[in-house]
C-alpha cells in the first residue's frame, strides 16, 4: 500500500473556497509509475468536474442536507462530504481504497470537524452501514462492469429510504445505467462546470423511492 504525499489545495463552490488535502501531483506521477506499472488510473486521486458539480448543486439547494446524516460513498479526495460538513448533522466520507481515507482524514482534521468521520466502505457491503438520509454518489458510474453491482447498491439503499443525489458527466457508455436510475429521479439539474482543463456538463440526478 502507498500513502502519497497530499498538498492542500483550494476549491470554489460558487464563491465560497474550500480546502481539501489531495495527492501531490508530482510525487503521484513519479511513484505511480515507479510501482503501479500495468495497474489502472488511480481514480480516487483526483477532484473530477462531477464532485465540483454536485457541491453546486447542493450549494444552491442545502435543504437536502441540512441538519441530516450524510454518506458519501466511492468519494476520492471527499470534497462533496467535506463540503456538508458545515451544514448536516452528521457526515460520513467513505472509500473503497485506505490512501484515499487516509488523505480524507487529514481534510478532517486540518478543519477540526466534529460531525464528520471517514471510512473504509465498499459499496458491495452497505448491509453494515447505519442507513443515513443523504447519499452522495459522484463520478462513480465510469466502469460499465461495476454497474450491476452499482445498480444493486442504490436500489439498497434507495429501499431503506435513503435520498440519493448523484451527480455524472454525460458519457455515452453510461447511458443504459442511467436509463435504469432514471426511474427513481425526483429532479435531475444540468450544471456546467469550468476547471483547469476546460468546461464539462455535469449531470446532477435527485433519487428516491
Amino acid at each position: 500500500m502507498i500513502f502519497y504525499p497530499t498538498i492542500l489545495k483550494t476549491y470554489y463552490i460558487g464563491t465560497t473556497p474550500l480546502e481539501i488535502f489531495v495527492p501531490d501531483p508530482v510525487s503521484l506521477v513519479a511513484q505511480y509509475k515507479k510501482e503501479n506499472k500495468g495497474a489502472g488510473f488511480l481514480y480516487w486521486a483526483k477532484v473530477w468536474p462531477a464532485a465540483i458539480g454536485l457541491c453546486t448543486f447542493l450549494h444552491n439547494n442545502l435543504s437536502y442536507i441540512e441538519d441530516k446524516k450524510v454518506l458519501e460513498l466511492a468519494a476520492g479526495p471527499g470534497l462533496p462530504g467535506i463540503f456538508c460538513a458545515t451544514y448536516a448533522k452528521q457526515v460520513c466520507i467513505s472509500d473503497i481504497e485506505a490512501e484515499a481515507v487516509a488523505m480524507i482524514q487529514q481534510t478532517i482534521t486540518h478543519h477540526q470537524l466534529k460531525n464528520t468521520e471517514c471510512s473504509i466502505l465498499d459499496w458491495n457491503n452497505l448491509i453494515q452501514v447505519p442507513i443515513p438520509e443523504i447519499v452522495l454518489l459522484s463520478d462513480i458510474n465510469y466502469n460499465p462492469a461495476q454497474f450491476e453491482e452499482l445498480l444493486l447498491a442504490v436500489n439498497y439503499l434507495l429501499s431503506n429510504g435513503c435520498c440519493i443525489i448523484l451527480s455524472t458527466p454525460q458519457r455515452l457508455m453510461a447511458k443504459d445505467f442511467i436509463q435504469q436510475i432514471l426511474v427513481f429521479c425526483k429532479e435531475q439539474t444540468e450544471i456546467e462546470v469550468e476547471m483547469e482543463n476546460g468546461k464539462t456538463n455535469i449531470s446532477v440526478f435527485v433519487l428516491k423511492k
